[in-house]
């Protein structure tokens, strides 16, 4: 490849991530319930392993982890169900309600741009609903029945054979590289699963954050908004955008404009307490990837994958980095993803203590 000339070979590399893009494409149906269960299978093998310490059988410790997995997520879906059924009472007031404001909108837009409410409506009446977006809903549900089913087994497998899957990549290395492969794969057994683990522990305490802020601004439905404002950071740095993005449509349609404001404030607390504070301390020092690479992976994971690929996109950055920080010629790439050199800018408790004078 060295004695072709470097524009032919940086044409070749181009066409190489257009191939692997497009297969990507073609498979996500194939591939996002895989990638789903893989860190599923991550997230639970320390469990899972322990248990096996104590002589329980493989097939028994998996099914164990895997079921009380299933049982919390179905607990908080159900939770989260039960918020949206209180809310289901007020729906005639809320309806009025959004009516009322988005014909104030209307208006206002009137007002001030020029573009008559009737106009309006073509262009809303233009995006809407018809016969296509409904066929394309129902196979959504399809697709996500199918992945929701396939996800268990796959996890379950991938913990039941995982010593096969260890030695066919033994198998496929050289001796001389088997050390190096070793320590690879200890590092991604350590650090992924305490890494998707803080990612649980943030957004438990995001659900408090959340909820006691939206309470002292006098929001309805505090606890229900919370947790949809939550779920999403398990996204980062786009996460919290979206899901205060979806409270403050709500708040903006069926309460009021000071409501509205109140929220934009506590995204900005939120996002700096997150972002500087949470993450860095509890999730940060297991997986170290610098802001624009994820914002740029985020979209990029969105494009391909859609909503699943935003929230695989940094797990996968995390492996990839500690794979290429195992091999010397791919450790300029793990410096690119990482955060080092950065760390003097960074805020975390540490540099904050220091600042204050709370610590030499």
């Amino acid at each position: 490849m060295k004695d072709y000339p470097i524009a032919i070979r940086y044409l070749v590399r181009i066409l190489l991530i257009f191939a692997v893009v497009t297969v990507l494409s073609i498979t996500k149906q194939l591939l996002v319930p895989l990638f789903f269960s893989i860190f599923l299978a991550y997230l639970l093998y320390p469990t899972a392993n322990k248990l096996e310490q104590f002589k329980v059988p493989r097939i028994i410790t998996n099914f164990a982890v895997i079921i009380t997995f299933m049982a919390f997520v179905i607990g908080v879906l159900y939770w989260l169900i039960i918020l949206a059924g209180s809310i289901s009472s007020d729906f005639p007031e809320l309806d009025k309600k959004i009516s009322s404001n988005i014909s104030n909108l209307q208006t206002t837009i009137e007002v001030v741009l020029g573009f008559t409410v009737e106009q309006q409506k073509t262009v809303i009446k233009n995006m809407g609903m018809n016969g296509d977006v409904l066929t394309t809903l129902i196979e959504a549900g399809k697709n996500t029945i199918l992945t929701l089913t396939l996800i268990p087994v796959y996890t379950f497998l991938l913990l039941f054979y995982r010593d096969k899957f260890k030695d066919f990549i033994f198998m496929l290395v050289n001796d001389e590289n088997e050390s190096i492969v070793k320590e690879i794969l200890k590092n991604a057994a350590d650090v992924v699963p305490k890494y998707l683990k803080g990612l649980i522990v943030v957004c438990i305490l995001l659900v408090g954050m959340n909820t006691l802020g939206f309470k002292l601004i006098g929001l309805k439905y505090p606890l229900f908004l919370g947790l949809i404002a939550a779920i999403f950071n398990l996204i980062p740095y786009l996460g919290t955008v979206i899901g205060y993005g979806i409270v403050l449509l709500f708040v903006f349609t069926t309460q009021s404009a000071s409501a509205a404001s109140g929220v934009i404030i506590q995204f900005f607390i939120v996002q700096f307490i997150e972002n500087n504070i949470l993450t860095p301390n509890i999730t940060g020092s297991y997986v170290r990837i610098n802001p624009l690479v994820i914002i740029f992976s985020l979209i990029a994971g969105g494009i391909v994958w859609g909503l699943p690929g935003m929230f695989l996109v940094i797990p996968t950055l995390g492996i990839l980095k500690i794979v290429f920080e195992g091999v010397e010629e791919w450790k300029p790439y793990a410096f690119l993803l990482g955060t080092t050199g950065t760390e003097k800018h960074s805020v975390t408790i540490h540099s904050l203590r220091k600042r204050f004078g709370w610590e030499d």
